[in-house]
Formats: C-alpha cells, sequence, structure tokens
C-alpha cells in the first residue's frame, strides 16, 4: 500500500502510476488505461486540496456533492444543474442509486456510533452500499463504492473506502474528498455519544484514510489534460485543510437543514447556499 500525506499527492502519484505501468482495455463501451488492485492511504484526511492549476479541481463542487449526500435525497434537480454526470445516469423517476448518503446515515449509521461507542476494537463497523438489486435497477448507474469500514486504533479514527471502480481524474478526487468528510463527521458523532453516554473514556482523534479501487482507470477522452497535469507537478501544494467543527455532527444537521435543500433552486441559488455552508460548517 502506498502512503501520502494528502490527497493532492496521492492522486498524482497514481495518476503517474497509471500512465507508466497501466494497461489498455475497453469496458462499457468506452477505452481505459487501468491499474487494478489499487491501496492507497492518505495520511491526514483534512489536507484535501489538489492545487495543481491543469486539474481545475473544483472544491465547492465537492462540498455542494456532499451537502447532496447529507440530504440522502437521490433526485437530480438540483445537483445536475452543477454537474451534467448525473443528468446522463438519471432514471426515469429522475433519481440516480449514487447518492451515497441514503445508504451511509440512517440505521447503518447509527448501529456503527453504538457499536465503536462500546466496543472500541470492533471489526464490525461496516457500511454497505452497493446492493444486490443494483444490477438490474439502473443500468446507467451502479454505484462504484462496495462499502465502508470504520475502525478506532491507538485513539484514532480509521476510515476504508472500498471501490469496485474508480475513474482517476473526476471520480478519484471527489470521492476521497467526500468521503473524508463523513469520516470527520463519523468523529464528531463519536465524540459527542461518547460525551452523552458519559462513556468512561477519551475521545477519539481523526486517523488515516484508506482507499481501495479494484479498477483505477484513465478515460483516453482525459488523455490531454493528464498530459498537462503531468507537465505541472511541481507546482506547489496547498496548505489549505478542510476540517469540519466539533459541533457539526448527523444532530446538528437534522435540526438545521444543514444539507442540499430538495426543492428546486436556480444554479446561483446553488452556490450561494453551498457558500453560506461551508462557513457554517468548516473551519
Amino acid at each position: 500500500m502506498n502512503t501520502f500525506e494528502n490527497l493532492h499527492e496521492c492522486f498524482l502519484s497514481e495518476l503517474q502510476a497509471i500512465t507508466h505501468f497501466g494497461k489498455y482495455v475497453n469496458s462499457n463501451g468506452s477505452s481505459q488505461t487501468e491499474l487494478l488492485f489499487r491501496s492507497m492511504c492518505i495520511k491526514d484526511p483534512t489536507k484535501l486540496s489538489i492545487s495543481i492549476p491543469a486539474r481545475k479541481f473544483n472544491e465547492n463542487y465537492s462540498l455542494m456533492e456532499f451537502l447532496w449526500y447529507l440530504s440522502g435525497n437521490r433526485k437530480t434537480n438540483n445537483i445536475g444543474k452543477c454537474a451534467n454526470i448525473w443528468l446522463k445516469i438519471k432514471d426515469n423517476q429522475e433519481e440516480v442509486e449514487s447518492n451515497y448518503g441514503s445508504y451511509i446515515l440512517g440505521k447503518q449509521w447509527d448501529w456503527i456510533l453504538n457499536e465503536l461507542g462500546n466496543d472500541r476494537d470492533s471489526r464490525r463497523a461496516t457500511i454497505v452500499i452497493h446492493q444486490p438489486y443494483h444490477k438490474t435497477k439502473n443500468e446507467s448507474d451502479l454505484p462504484c463504492t462496495q462499502y465502508i469500514q470504520f475502525f478506532i486504533r491507538d485513539n484514532k479514527l480509521h476510515m476504508g473506502v472500498n471501490m469496485r471502480s474508480n475513474d482517476i481524474i473526476f471520480g478519484f478526487c471527489n470521492d476521497v474528498y467526500t468521503f473524508s468528510l463523513f469520516q470527520q463527521l463519523m468523529l464528531n458523532d463519536l465524540n459527542e455519544f461518547i460525551e452523552e453516554h458519559c462513556l468512561d473514556t477519551e475521545k477519539v482523534e481523526l486517523g488515516h484514510y484508506y482507499h481501495q479501487a479494484g479498477s483505477l482507470h484513465l478515460y483516453d477522452m482525459h488523455y490531454e489534460m493528464r498530459d498537462e497535469i503531468l507537465k505541472q507537478t511541481s507546482h506547489p501544494i496547498s496548505k489549505k485543510v478542510v476540517k469540519m467543527k466539533a459541533g457539526i455532527t448527523t444532530n446538528y444537521i437534522e435540526q438545521t437543514q444543514c444539507c442540499l435543500p430538495d426543492a428546486d433552486m436556480t444554479k446561483p441559488e446553488l452556490i450561494e447556499f453551498t457558500n453560506s455552508k461551508i462557513k457554517e460548517m468548516f473551519i
């Protein structure tokens, strides 16, 4: 497993690896260069900026996607205004299967809080996303994420995400970004759980983020962007961190409706709403 300090270094290293060692495949009607069963670790899941100009990484969109996940709403009426991919894969009900929050939050999340709150060495803290029914429901949108797992070791909350498939340019970057925010949210919830239940244990700290992709691939339509990115490898790494405030918990989100609204909004309204929540939720 390759270990990196931040998302920037991880993205760049894996892109270089695909470029030098990837194999050409043609899958699901498109051509890619691919590496199988890639495993990586990001030591600090608050260091989520990608500062290579050619990548044009839009952190505000990633945060909007996180807010959409928090809503659990599978409708594409709002998120589709800011990323056309969701409109391409929606079904006849204007819904997609890959709003990960609809699986993560709720019964599975609450069970993990109780499990880790009472057994810090538990190996059972998993969240399943990809379900058998997905194979026959919406052929345009089979969730790329298989499952998530949490561990507390040495008083640190570690999180691992297992993907069946990951596009290195867009999917990988946005997925690591938003899943790292779920890791921070679980940390806040766990510490709230410890305090509310008066558990005789110390609060948990943020650990590492682990990511495994069955297929990590680069689409041929992104080869030119890849070439431009690799020309800019010496560009300084941003020191910016994306750190959720300690008071932002699932209880807070539910009470304040701190998620992307279901009601139809214009694109400027969505951007304004996201910017207001960034100030509210993050240091």
